[in-house]
Formats: structure tokens, sequence, C-alpha cells
């Protein structure tokens, strides 16, 4: 390779200082290729008081987990746009109107809401308007430090709506990782009372209930 091609190849990273972090591509937050056959879907998943069913990428363990941490605590909101293209990728576009991301905790100091960022990656392949309608009625812990008994006990009004525009919709429900399914069930119910109607939901991975 010449010197030229060698500094064409280079100037992506160093303008956007980035890489895949599977194979190492430069310039770009992470390749689809790279992605894809890092997912194993189950069978659609059922979720205890909910009334749709959960599609997710696979198990939250070994890259699918390692892709959500740095996701979420490398605040690296343009990989969490390629994860959801590889969602959008991998799985049917449904039958619905709108994505709708879970909201962001109040004073998170991520920057940025993972899940609506994995909604825009969704809207790249399914042509679907994300609408951001969902808020935190208050402040309150993140799932993730909780132990389960403490999930399923987050009250029935815990999420609101932020904004209007779900009425008569069908919506999907969009979130990074399915532990105990609860934010997404409290989602679904602040969707019913705006008016509208989750026809499912996606998650990056997922928790398996234990056995």
């Amino acid at each position: 390779m010449n010197i030229p091609d060698t500094l064409f190849r280079l100037l992506p990273h160093l303008l956007w200082p980035t890489a895949c972090p599977i194979c190492g591509a430069i310039g770009v937050p992470a390749c689809l290729t790279c992605l894809l056959p890092l997912l194993h879907p189950p069978l659609p998943i059922p979720l205890h008081g909910a009334s749709f069913l959960l599609w997710t990428g696979g198990p939250y363990e070994t890259h699918l987990r390692d892709l959500v941490l740095e996701m979420k605590y490398g605040k690296n909101r343009a990989l969490a746009v390629v994860m959801g293209q590889a969602l959008g990728r991998i799985f049917p576009k449904p039958d619905a109107d709108a994505l709708v991301p879970v909201p962001l905790h109040i004073d998170s100091p991520r920057g940025f809401n993972q899940s609506e960022a994995l909604a825009q990656g969704l809207k790249k392949e399914w042509r679907m308007p994300v609408v951001d309608a969902l808020a935190w009625r208050e402040r309150c812990t993140e799932q993730a430090t909780l132990e389960e008994k403490e999930r399923r006990n987050m009250p029935s009004d815990a999420i609101t709506i932020g904004r209007k525009g779900l009425a008569g919709k069908q919506i999907v429900l969009v979130d990074d990782v399915s532990t105990t399914g609860t934010t997404l069930c409290r989602a679904q119910e602040a969707v019913v009372r705006g008016g509208g109607r989750c026809a499912l939901a996606v998650t990056w991975t997922y928790t398996p209930k234990r056995t």
C-alpha cells in the first residue's frame, strides 16, 4: 500500500478516533457484519404482566454484554445506533406505527439515552419514526443497581407520558437490556394511558430466568 492510500485509510481515525470493538476497523463505531453473527435471538419471550412479546438479540453474556457496557459506560452513542441497526436487520419489520424508547433516568450522568440511540438504529432499517414520548415521573434508583425483588416493586406509575402523540398508535418499545421486564411493563402502562397500544418490545439483550 502506498503512502497516499495509507493516509486515506487512516484519515477517518484521525478525524473520528473510534474503531469497531470486534475487528478493530477504524473510523466506525462498529461493523454491521461484525455485530450480526453475535446475535442469537431466542423465540419471542412473554413477559410477566405484559400483553406483548419481547424480541431480543440474545442473553446478557460475552460479547452482547460487553457491547452494552461499552455503549453505556463508555458513553458511545454511535455504537448504540449501529447495534440498533443490527437488530433491525435480524428482525423483520413489525406491523407498528412508531418506536418508543424507554426514557433515560432523571439526572443520569450518561448524557444520552441509549434506548433512544438503539431506536434510531432500528429506524434506519425499518423506516419507522422514533417518538421519544415517555419520561420518569420522579428520580429513582437505576434498575441496574437493584435486586430482582426491588425491580419488580417499581410503582405502576413510575413512567409517564412526557409528550403527546401516542393515541391510536401501535408502539414498539425499545430498551437495551430486559432483566425482569418490569421497566418495559411500566412503559407499556404509560403508553396505554397515552391512548396507544404496545405491539411488542425490542431489546439488544436480556437476562434469562433462573431455573
